[in-house]
């Protein structure tokens, strides 16, 4: 009996680990819970805005102001609790402060807070050929949709992207929630990275908000981008970093995006394709999209075309001086009965300064606005956006 009892002690701790075999064991507690933050602050001086002020009423001119305001600002939790498992938590309170008559496009925020993305990325492969995200985010389609709002080097990002994200999911966000499966492979100085997935489409409903209504259709978003040189980033993720590379990286990506989805309450079907590039060449950044948007009707096709193009060169004056003159045009067209209609163009012409890279950040900007229709530039009765000028400081943590 007494060997039995050593036997026991002996194998019991052996069991223990073997049973053990059958978890997952999570990675350090810093990774499994990392805070982030994200703060962009905006003065602006507004010049030339028109709205309508009384019902039934003229446009008329507003007169020209500064506002102070808080662009963007977001909260959140990330980690990877496990090797292959990571996750994103962001709420965010943009807009604070938003004079209702600037010149900036977005809609006003008295101190509402909202979900920006909720999202988990599991890595299904031993490589970075296929992973799976489950959640609230971006599909992945149009390089400007899914680049960090506070990452681009023109003051704002175009404002071409509120139109392919208001076609495709019916959120000025952008945001949907589904499954994505996607991976990134490199051979031979040439990186191919794919995406394709299937979400939920509640907005296109004109009476029933939370329910594509009668007629349900999922929304399928495609996406492969082909690299020659040096690649945008080490790891596959669904956000793009951005398209300043500090006169580091010499290549080329050209993607190929689309999107369709069938009948709803509100259309036949609806479709979106294009393409985009970005080239960082030692002091050059280079980048440029252009989506054609269609959208079928009982016996109606109705078609969206926008895209914009913007151009950065890196200067270093001296120690801690690292400037970034940029320009940018942005074009939007839409057939009259369209989604939206008209034309919507915008040029943007400033200089940023890198404290820090992206992390640290000052921008001075002048942003020209024109166009016709009824689209977020102008309805033609009731508002008519103005020219601006901006003062910008970005901060991430």
């Amino acid at each position: 009996m007494r060997k039995i009892y050593i036997l026991l002690m002996v194998l019991a701790p052996t069991l223990v680990c073997a049973q053990e075999n059958y978890w997952i064991k999570t990675d350090s507690l810093f990774k499994y819970v990392q805070p982030v933050a994200s703060l962009q602050f905006w003065s602006t001086y507004t010049m030339g805005e028109k709205a309508q002020l009384t019902e039934d009423g003229p446009m008329e001119a507003m007169q020209d102001r500064l506002n102070f305001m808080v662009r963007r600002a977001r909260i959140g939790f990330k980690g990877k609790p496990y090797k292959k498992l990571g996750y994103a938590v962001m709420i965010q309170y943009d807009n604070m402060g938003k004079d209702r008559f600037s010149g900036v496009r977005g809609s006003t925020n008295t101190g509402q807070l909202g979900i920006l993305d909720v999202y988990a990325t599991w890595r299904v492969s031993k490589s970075e050929m296929a992973s799976v995200t489950v959640g609230y985010f971006h599909p992945q389609i149009s390089r400007e949709c899914v680049t960090g709002d506070l990452l681009v080097n023109s003051f704002d990002k175009a404002p071409t992207q509120g139109y392919i994200r208001q076609h495709i999911t019916g959120k000025g966000y952008g945001r949907a929630t589904g499954v994505n499966l996607g991976g990134v492979t490199n051979k031979h100085r040439v990186t191919i990275e794919y995406n394709v997935g299937i979400f939920n489409n509640n907005t296109t409903s004109e009476e029933f908000t939370e329910t594509s209504g009668r007629y349900w259709s999922p929304l399928v978003v495609d996406r492969v981008t082909f690299t020659i040189g040096d690649t945008e980033r080490k790891s596959y993720a669904i956000n793009y970093d951005a398209n300043n590379y500090y006169s580091k990286r010499k290549g080329i990506t050209v993607g190929l995006n689309s999107s369709m989805q069938s009948k709803t309450d509100i259309f036949t079907s609806n479709y979106a394709g294009g393409f985009d590039v970005l080239c960082n060449y030692n002091n050059w950044n280079i980048d440029g999209e252009w989506m054609y948007m269609e959208r079928h009707t009982e016996g109606q096709i109705y078609n969206m075309k926008a895209g914009h193009v913007r151009a950065g060169y890196n200067i270093i004056v001296k120690d801690k001086i690292f400037l970034e003159p940029c320009f940018m045009v942005s074009v939007f067209e839409g057939d009259p009965g369209a989604q939206f209609s008209g034309e919507d163009r915008m040029y943007d012409v400033g200089i940023n300064w890198y404290l820090n890279k992206k992390s640290c950040k000052l921008s001075l900007h002048y942003m020209k606005q024109e166009g016709n229709g009824d689209n977020n530039y102008t309805d033609e009765e009731t508002f008519k956006k103005g020219d601006f000028a901006g003062l910008a400081f970005v901060l991430l943590l």
